[in-house]
This record gives C-alpha cells, structure tokens and sequence, in this order.
C-alpha cells in the first residue's frame, strides 16, 4: 500500500516478548538493514524506535491533509547490479520501487549561474570543459582522481571489520585502492587541479551543501563518493520515503520479530562485560544476546551505557558533531506542473559555500530545495492538485542554544521569532528561484535543530550525527578519531550500526548497518547473507516493474 505513512507497531498495542535472538535500538535505515539481515539468517529480531514510526530520517509524516518526507531527497546506484539496488532487493524481496529522476538529477545556482549535473562522468565531463575549456587539463586530472577513487569507501568499510584475513586484506587493499589525495581536504585538492574559482565553487558546493561541511575539512574521497554514487543517475521511492520502512518492516516479522514505535529504550543492559538486552522506558526488560545500536555513538555511550572502563564516551570529546538545520515544510495549491517544481533537486548558494560553516558567512549557508510530490510517480493520484516540498539550510550551532532543553510545543517566544524570521527568509528564496509558487503556498512549518533532536534522537540536532571529516577518517598515515568506532564494539554481544560507523546518508547508514549483520552473525549466517547478496548481484531479473525480484534464501 502507498497510503499510509506510519510504520510499526506502538508498544502499547501488544505483542513484545521478553526474550528475542535480537534486539536493535533505533529505526533508521542502519538499523533497519542490520535487523532485516539477521531476519533472512532466520533471528527473530525486535527493533525500538522511540518516534511515534520507524523509518528515522526516511519517514514520512502528514499535517492537515499535507505530506512529506523529512530526509530522503533521491538515492544513487540503483541501476541493475550496482550495489544499492542489490541491497534495496535483498532487503525488500524486491517489493521496494524506486523511480528515476531524470537527466540532470541536480541544478546549482551559483552566485547567478546556472550549473547543471547531468547523468554520467563524460556528460558530467564535457559540460564543464565546455564552460571552462582553459581548465580542460585540471578537469579532465580532477575526473581520473574521482576515478581512482572508487574503492576508497568499500576499503575504508572493510578496514572496520574484524578478523585477523579481512585487517590483512583491508591493510592491502589500502596501500592500492586509496590514493594519497583520498584523504586530504577536498578543498585542497581541487585547488591544486583547477585554478578557476567559479570551477571550484561548480565542482564543491554540492558537497557542502550534501555532506553539512567545509569542504576545507570534508576528506576529498567524499567529493568522490558523490560523483560516483549518482554517476548513473538518481532515484526516489515509489509511494513516497515511508516506502523504504514499510517494505522493510515484512521480512522482520516473517522470521518472527517486529518494530515497536513509541518504545524509547533507557538502557542496554550488561552482565559483566556482555551485552544481555534492554530495558525500555517503561521498565520492561527484554532479554537478547545480540544488541544492536543505531541510536548514535553519543547516544549509545553517555546514556545507553554505564560508564566503560575503557572510557569509550571519553573518546567522543575531541569529536565535532555535525552541522545542524532548518527545514521548511511547503504545501502547495497546485500540482507540480503547473507550478513548474522540478524533479531534480535544486541548490542555490549566493557565496563561497564554505562561508556558513568556516564561520566567514551569516547565519545560515546555501539553500537545497526538494520536491518530492515531482519525483513520486503515485503523488498525482495519492494527493490531486497539491504539491509539497523542503527548503533546507544549515545554521550556526549557537543559534538555536539558548533554547535548548526547553520543551517541544511551549518553546520561548523568542525562539518563535527566530523561527518565523527564518522562514520568512526561505519563503523569499522560494519565490525568487521558483516564481510560479508566488501566492500559492497554502501551508508551511519550519523544523529546527530542536525538533531534529527531540523526533530523531541527534545530539544538537545534527543531519548526520558526528562530523564526517579529516580528523575522523585520519590521513593514511595517523589514525582517525572515529577509527574506534567499529560494528563490533569492546563490549561482548554489542554492536554498532548507523551513520557514525562510517559515513553519512542513506548510503553510509545502509552499508553499516549490513557490516553490523556481518559481525554479529556465526561464520555460517555470515556465509548466507553474502552468498543472498551475491545471487541478486549476479543473476538480477528485471520485471515489467522495473524492479528486480528477491532471490529466495534457504
């Protein structure tokens, strides 16, 4: 079904047990890869979501007959093979669609240029030399580098596992597939290609503006993660981001589990040094030899946990969280022809991108406009004659400190202020970038770092928790500060899933959460769930859906 938007099942309608083969704190798209994987080795997996739906920064939610996705704005390498889509059919029995967006996938408004990212690196390529054909030697070197580039993050994946073959593997794997300018500031090494700074500001500012950092701090490896993550175009859910969620929620009750929504767990319990279950807020104990956190490092070390010997919590002090948003919610009066929304995402910036978050600029950076009700193929049936979408921009983490810990709904009038000033501010953007929404804007609320944090759980409101930077990753020759933050942990039966074990978005979340299955499963369900992924990898069906078929484990 497309139309519903809620997923899971409150605690309070019944049906938790108290013992499970698995129990997996927090809903996201981490968590939800590491549940369904250990579903399909035959566990029977309880997941605990304290929001009022599973799904984390992929739910969806509606207000006064309007709706909207909260994080996912289009995902990449979902064509047939590539590895998103195996993991999207292994997940989903392949029940879970995704539409393309087209060509071009993303439009930049840069300073008053328009820039377009078109499908593919020749395309991509040849515009820009054709922009800039003084540069063509510094774009086609910057291009090889991306190329080069390709195995960082799977090598960077593996090099977090365990085991005395994968360190070995991963060691040599590193010393090949991860060039020296992998791990320096992205910043840096485009400077170095491209003397342009039009050029530069073209190829960094998707980056700032999808990563939430300078790119003087984001590793240059992440600018090639991005080129390469949407080299074959881009997609959406099918029905909306609730979609991902929903089709994700069968295979875990299938092997006997389920999601619990409205269920905030208080702490994951220890008996020594192992992890033996959770206790929920309400007391109750669920007992489980495998426990699984995708609630955040902060969240799992300084709330979750007593404190370590080790004093792993001691370690997330030199570690910068990322930077926090606000995020106005539109709905519209008309469809999303006629006020010309387009499909592929739109970021508008009016300086260097980097100005907001190396504390140069103003309040707030460049701004990314998105447009589900345009990229959804069921919108038009599902809600006639409305449009809905997001206007996001990062802000200065003081911005919004002097209300924090004041409650959601009876916030100071102040912070009210600030709110309306802010939407005020994108409602211009809006008319201005897309002038066919003048007079048609029906509805709008503004999301903060607060409501972030009270919905997601994010310490400060964060899109992608810890900051994914230099010093997290290291420079190839020191370690970095996020290094220790593995699947498996210190603690015995604990372990680890979500955007702070390896990278942000959708894609760093579902990878770790398939590392954290990997890790917490015997040698033989570590056999089956590879060998699973393997089968949809090599011998994909395509169906008159456009989507391939589950491969059946057994």
């Amino acid at each position: 079904m497309t139309g519903r938007v809620l997923v899971g099942r409150p605690l309070a309608a019944g049906g938790l047990t108290d013992e499970y083969d698995a129990a997996v704190v927090g809903s996201g798209a981490g968590g939800l890869t590491t549940a369904v994987c250990l579903a399909r080795q035959g566990r029977r997996v309880a997941v605990f979501e304290q929001h009022y739906t599973a799904g984390g920064y992929t739910h969806a939610y509606r207000r006064r007959g309007w709706e909207w996705d909260v994080g996912i704005h289009y995902v990449g390498q979902l064509t047939e093979r590539e590895p998103v889509r195996v993991l999207s059919d292994y997940l989903t029995g392949g029940t879970l669609q995704w539409a393309p967006l087209g060509d071009p996938y993303d439009e930049y408004r840069l300073a008053g240029e328009a820039y377009q990212a078109p499908v593919g690196f020749s395309a991509y390529r040849s515009g820009l030399i054709a922009r800039f054909p003084a540069e063509r030697a510094g774009i086609e070197a910057l291009f090889g580098l991306i190329g080069r580039c390709r195995a960082v993050l799977p090598t960077l994946a593996l090099g977090r596992l365990t085991g005395p073959v994968v360190r070995r593997l991963a060691r040599a794997l590193r010393a090949t597939a991860v060039p020296p300018q992998a791990l320096r500031p992205a910043r840096d090494v485009v400077e170095g290609l491209v003397r342009d700074e039009r050029l530069r500001q073209a190829v960094l500012t998707p980056s700032a503006l999808l990563l939430a950092d300078s790119t003087a701090r984001l590793p240059f490896f992440l600018l090639a993660v991005l080129f390469e993550h949407f080299r074959t175009g881009a997609w959406y859910p099918v029905g909306g981001s609730a979609a991902i969620a929903r089709a994700m929620l069968e295979p875990i009750r299938a092997a006997g589990g389920e999601v619990f929504v409205r269920a905030p767990v208080a702490r994951i319990e220890l008996d020594g040094s192992r992890a033996t279950g959770v206790v929920l807020a309400n007391g109750t104990r669920v007992r489980a030899p495998v426990v699984v956190s995708a609630a955040g490092a902060q969240n799992t070390y300084r709330t979750l946990l007593p404190r370590q010997p080790d004093r792993s919590a001691d370690r997330l002090d030199g570690m910068r969280r990322g930077f926090p948003f606000v995020v106005l919610f539109l709905g519209l009066d008309g469809d999303p022809a006629e006020l010309g929304l387009p499909r592929h995402n739109l970021m508008v910036t009016d300086e260097d991108c980097d100005a907001l978050f190396d504390g140069t600029g103003g309040r707030t950076s460049g701004y990314f406009f998105s447009f589900s009700c345009a990229k959804d193929p069921t919108w038009t049936t599902r809600h006639p004659g409305r449009s809905t979408g997001e206007i996001l921009t990062y802000v200065r983490p003081e911005l919004f400190e002097p209300f924090h810990g004041s409650r959601w709904r009876h916030r100071d009038p102040a912070y009210l202020a600030l709110k309306a000033e802010l939407t005020a501010q994108l409602l211009d953007q809006l008319h201005r970038q897309l002038p066919r929404t003048t007079g048609r804007v029906a509805y709008h609320e503004l999301g903060t770092p607060l409501t972030a944090e009270h919905f997601a759980g994010w310490p400060g409101g964060s899109l992608y928790g810890l900051a994914k930077d230099v010093a997290g990753f290291g420079d190839g020759h020191r370690p970095g500060l996020a290094d220790w933050l593995r699947p498996r942990t210190e603690i015995k039966g604990l372990y680890l899933s979500g955007q702070d074990c390896l990278a942000g978005g959708f894609l760093g979340a579902v990878t770790s959460g398939l590392l954290a299955a990997h890790e917490a499963l015997d040698r033989a369900g570590r056999a089956r769930l590879w060998a699973g992924l393997l089968r949809h990898g090599v011998r994909p069906r395509s169906t008159s859906s456009g989507r391939t078929p589950a491969v059946q484990e057994r």
